[in-house]
């Protein structure tokens, strides 16, 4: 240590320089925003009639699945345990028809699975009540 108390402070300027390096973007675990230019009644009519599509006999036990879209969106329909992936799959297809043309994928959550077998039905998914997130290829 060093001794200055006998002299004056003097605020020396710090001397700025801008970063003039370059950035590198890493891969990201949530999906691209694909925004598509759409009206809000548009997109509310489709998904009314994707709804209606999906027929839920109330007699049989009913769940809830959440849907997580990659354009930004989310769907909450009911379904019979006894309906299939695939039909997930269709009312998903449905519900957004600019999507349904690029090809995408059925992912749970946690843990990220991709659902491969469409013949399979929710119960023997393990999708009751569950969130799927929508992933394009």
């Amino acid at each position: 240590m060093e001794d200055h108390r006998d002299e004056d402070f003097s605020k020396s300027k710090p001397i700025f320089k801008a970063f003039t390096g370059e950035g590198q973007k890493l891969g990201s675990a949530t999906p691209e925003l694909v925004s598509l230019p759409k009206s809000q009644q548009d997109q509310a009519a489709s998904e009314a009639e994707a709804s209606a599509s999906i027929s839920v006999d109330s007699s049989q036990p009913v769940t809830s699945i959440q849907i997580r879209l990659a354009d930004g969106g989310r769907l909450v329909q009911k379904f019979n345990h006894t309906h299939r992936v695939s039909d997930v799959r269709q009312f998903v297809a449905s519900a957004r028809p600019a999507l349904a043309a690029t090809e995408f994928v059925l992912m749970t959550t946690f843990p990220n699975k991709e659902l491969t077998d469409e013949s399979l039905t929710l119960k023997e998914a393990n999708l009751l009540n569950a969130v799927i997130v929508q992933r394009l290829k």
